[in-house]
C-alpha cells in the first residue's frame, strides 16, 4: 500500500537500493489509483520533494487531457529524431482518438486509458482491416507513452485484438506488361509547357522503378549524388537499410541530364510527399495509357522474383530489396528456387512404392 520511489533498473535489488545514478519512479497505490510516473530525476532529496507534493495533491499532471497528451506525444516523437513520414502517421492515428474523446465526454488521458473505451474507439475506426491493425499500434504507443509519464495507469490498448488481415498475393508485372508501359511513353509530348522533356523522365523513373527495386518513395527522392561510377548506393526512407547495387549504362544514360543539381525526379522544393503524389499520377495515367492495371511497388516484386527464380539466394535477394531475409521468404517463398526444389523432393519421397 501507498507510493514510493524506485529505481526500476534495480527493482530486483528492493525498493531502498540507492548506489546508482538511473532515473526514479514513483509507484504504489495513491488515491485508490495504481500509480506509476517518471520523477524526472535521480537525485532521491528531488525525488522524495516530488512523491511529497504528489500525495498532497499538488501533482499538476496527474489529470492531462486528451489533447495536450498527444501534443506532448507527438513532441517527444520530434525529439527522438522520427522520421516525418512516421510523426505524420502517429498525428493520423491519434487526432481522431482526441475526437472520439471529446464526443463522449473523456476529458482525460487516465479516463481514457480503460479497455472497454478503447475497444469502442477501435470499432469506430472507418478504415481497412490492415489499416486497423497500424492504427492499434499506434495507439498502443501513444497509451504507453501516457504511462510512462504517469498519466494513467497501464495499458490496456496492449489487451485490443488486431482483426484479421488477409495478405493480398503478391503480383508483378509480367514482361510484356512492362514492354506496354514503356511503349505507352512514346504517347507523352516530347516537351511539356516548363520545357521538361516528359518521355525522358518518365522513362528514367520507371527504369529506376524496374531496376533497383526501389519503393516510389525513394526513387522520387533520389540524389545525383548516390549515384557514382554506374553505381547506386542509397540508404532507403522506410526502412533505413543500405542498398547498393550496379546499375545498367542505358538506365544511366537516361537519367544524365535530367533533374536540377541535387535531385533527378524531385525539385526539393515543397514536401516530398507532394512530389510523390504527383509521380504516382503520372504513372496511374501511364498505366491507363498502357492498358495496364498495376501499381509502381509490381516493378518491385518484379525484380524479386526474376532474382529468385534464377536462384539467387534469399540473402542476396534481401540486401538488394532493403528487407530481411524473414520478410523475403515471408512475400517471396513460392519463388524461391531451392526451396522449391526441396519441397519437390520431399513430395517425392512418398511416391515409392505407391501407384
Amino acid at each position: 500500500p501507498g507510493i514510493s520511489i524506485v529505481a526500476r533498473q534495480h527493482q530486483e535489488k528492493g525498493r531502498g537500493y540507492r548506489k546508482c545514478g538511473c532515473p526514479l519512479w514513483a509507484e504504489g497505490t495513491l488515491d485508490g489509483h495504481r500509480r506509476r510516473k517518471s520523477l524526472d530525476t535521480a537525485n532521491w532529496e528531488i525525488a522524495s520533494e516530488k512523491l511529497l507534493k504528489m500525495e498532497a495533491g499538488d501533482d499538476p499532471e496527474k489529470d492531462v487531457s486528451v489533447a495536450e497528451g498527444m501534443k506532448s506525444f507527438v513532441a517527444d516523437c520530434v525529439e527522438r529524431n522520427l522520421g516525418t513520414a512516421t510523426i505524420g502517421k502517429y498525428r493520423e492515428a491519434i487526432a481522431p482518438l482526441v475526437l472520439f474523446a471529446n464526443g463522449h465526454g473523456i476529458t482525460t488521458v487516465r479516463a481514457l486509458s480503460d479497455l472497454p473505451t478503447l475497444k469502442k474507439y477501435v470499432a469506430s475506426i472507418p478504415d481497412s482491416p490492415r489499416t486497423v491493425c497500424r492504427k492499434i499500434e499506434h495507439l498502443r504507443s501513444f497509451i504507453r507513452y501516457c504511462e510512462d509519464m504517469g498519466w494513467c495507469d497501464h495499458n490496456p490498448a496492449t489487451k485490443i485484438k488486431k482483426p484479421i488481415v488477409k495478405s493480398p498475393p503478391v503480383i508483378p508485372f509480367t514482361l510484356d506488361e512492362y514492354k506496354k508501359i514503356l511503349s505507352a511513353i512514346e504517347q507523352y509530348p516530347t516537351k511539356n509547357n516548363q520545357g521538361y522533356d516528359v518521355r525522358r523522365r518518365l522513362r528514367a523513373f520507371i527504369y529506376v522503378l524496374r531496376f533497383t527495386a526501389l519503393r516510389i518513395s525513394d526513387a522520387v527522392k533520389l540524389k545525383k549524388s548516390v549515384v557514382v561510377n554506374g553505381r547506386l548506393l542509397i540508404r532507403t526512407q522506410k526502412t533505413g537499410a543500405t542498398v547498393h547495387l550496379p546499375l545498367p549504362k542505358f538506365v544511366i544514360g537516361e537519367l544524365n541530364g535530367i533533374g536540377n543539381e541535387k535531385y533527378y525526379f524531385w525539385s526539393g522544393n515543397g514536401k516530398l510527399n507532394s512530389a510523390k503524389s504527383a509521380w504516382q499520377r503520372s504513372i496511374t495515367r501511364l498505366f491507363e495509357l498502357a492498358g495496364v492495371k498495376g501499381h509502381p511497388h509490381m516493378f518491385r516484386h518484379m525484380m524479386a522474383i526474376e532474382l529468385l527464380e534464377q536462384g539467387v539466394n534469399v540473402e542476396h535477394v534481401a540486401a538488394i530489396l532493403g528487407n530481411t531475409p524473414a520478410i523475403v521468404y515471408k512475400h517471396y517463398a513460392p519463388c524461391v528456387a531451392s526451396r522449391q526444389k526441396a519441397l519437390d523432393q520431399a513430395v517425392m519421397l512418398v511416391w515409392n512404392g505407391t501407384k
